[in-house]
């Protein structure tokens, strides 16, 4: 079933047009990866909903805000699909149809080398191909998260915790892990905020969540389970001392002033209902207020809270709709900006499980995609027939896919095309992807079968 023999040919033939499109697909990721930065791709999105651009292409978009969301977005839907799909559809002709279409084939089988063991050579090298493909694509990825961003092992320390230490005289790594030095200078919070681009008030109120944030986090390692787990319910950190302790470090106060602080947050949690009512009703009819001062629309700017600070009249104008004094409306602008920021944080956070199931999914996408060409290839015995279908559905699937997101009367079209099956944001947001995986892998498989055994069975023009 393998040659040895032919399968080094093989490689002697194709490894230059292997190396070429792996070189400028690893290349492509990782200039996506290099130049990432969550606050600029927060701009460009404000910047285009201010656009006229459908709102379908934006919802296609997803979180761009997140490394993995931007990644899932932009290179493993488009330039990790094309490039690779333009080698799949080269080298499965050129294993095959274009052998037969030359006479090179006819040389190959006059040897004791059966046509089982030829094709299934050519199959594995092409499988091969896409795999090792893949590997090289995965791992300087990794490589570039880790140089760009610190995002698999060591520290990364944000720009305004830099600047604050620049500032304090202290190391970064001690500020990072008591962000509380920040407060002991004014000077550390100017420019601790400069360094983020928001105004101190704002960063205050952010360092505040942050400090929280990490004290949930350390109760969390030691109570082994998620943060989140925590963040939706602080209280269960008073169930264990050595828990509380840590947190009550990370927040400067002892224990027992710790669990007070987490008895307040559950009370407040278990506020009437009505009242947090009546106070979101308060708060969003001054942001529709704001939003006719700014001529914008209110979800748009309810997403972009600053806009009300930066402009006198609006701001005016929210807090006399709201009914609330003018320093609780700008105090919850604050924190709305500073939950922003913590978001920003956020995403330059790398899920290696994730990045490594985004890299399995393009894999069985190319997979199957290289089974059609293949299938093709050793159909016909003529070049011109193999590319017509064995490149010529790849790309109708391709285009589909594309045609589907464009507009929701094209999102029938998603029916007629393979790259259905893998999505992206299914990965990065918590989707289900199991089945879709299985279906293109089951799919790849009976491709190659039947081209295998096509090419065994088929007159050739020998």
């Amino acid at each position: 079933m393998f040659s040895r023999t032919i399968f080094k040919q093989t490689l002697k033939q194709n490894w230059k047009l292997w190396a070429i499109f792996t070189a400028l697909t690893a290349i492509m990721g990782a200039l996506i990866i290099a130049v990432y930065d969550p606050r600029m791709m927060r701009g460009m999105m404000e910047m285009m909903r201010d656009m006229p651009i459908p709102e379908s292409w934006l919802d296609q978009m997803g979180d761009v805000t997140s490394l993995l969301g931007m990644l899932g977005s932009s290179f493993y839907a488009m330039q990790g699909i094309i490039l690779p799909l333009i080698f799949v559809i080269m080298t499965a002709n050129s294993l095959i149809a274009s052998q037969v279409d030359r006479g090179s084939m006819a040389y190959t089988l006059s040897t004791p080398i059966t046509r089982v063991r030829v094709v299934s050579t050519q199959a594995i090298y092409m499988i091969t191909s896409v795999i090792c493909m893949f590997l090289v694509v995965a791992v300087v990825g990794l490589g570039t998260v880790q140089i760009a961003h610190n995002g698999l092992w060591g520290e990364r320390y944000t720009a305004d915790v830099k600047a604050a230490a620049e500032v304090l005289g202290q190391d970064e790594a001690e500020v990072s892990g008591d962000l509380k030095m920040i407060f002991s200078s004014p000077a550390a919070i100017k420019s601790g905020a400069d360094a983020r681009s928001i105004d101190e008030d704002v960063y205050i109120a952010y360092l505040e969540l942050k400090i929280m944030d990490n004290a949930f986090s350390a109760a969390a390692e030691i109570m082994d389970i998620d943060a989140d787990e925590i963040s939706a319910n602080p209280v269960l950190i008073k169930g264990n001392e050595a828990a509380l302790s840590a947190a009550a470090d990370v927040m400067g106060v002892e224990p027992f002033v710790m669990a007070a602080m987490l008895d307040q947050m559950a009370m407040q949690a278990d506020a009437s209902s009505e009242m947090m009512s009546e106070m979101q009703n308060s708060v969003m009819a001054g942001i529709t207020a704001a939003a006719e001062v700014l001529d914008m629309d209110v979800g748009d700017l309810a997403g972009q809270m600053g806009r009300i600070k930066d402009n006198r009249t609006a701001l005016e104008a929210a807090v006399s709709a709201s009914g609330l004094p003018e320093e609780m409306f700008v105090a919850v602008i604050n924190q709305q900006l500073a939950y922003d920021e913590m978001n920003l944080d956020r995403g330059l956070d790398f899920d290696l499980v994730d990045y490594l199931n985004l890299n399995l999914g393009i894999f069985l996408l190319m997979f199957a995609t290289s089974g059609i060409s293949f299938l093709f290839s050793c159909i016909f015995n003529l070049t011109r027939k193999s590319l017509a279908l064995g490149a010529g559905i790849p790309v109708a699937f391709f285009i589909f896919q594309i045609m589907s997101q464009a507009s929701s009367d094209l999102e029938s079209f998603k029916y007629l095309t393979l790259n259905t099956l893998f999505k992206p944001a299914d990965i990065t947001g918590g989707g289900a992807f199991t089945v879709q995986f299985t279906v293109l892998a089951i799919v790849g498989a009976v491709l190659y079968i039947a081209g295998i055994k096509v090419f065994k069975e088929k007159d050739l023009p020998l």
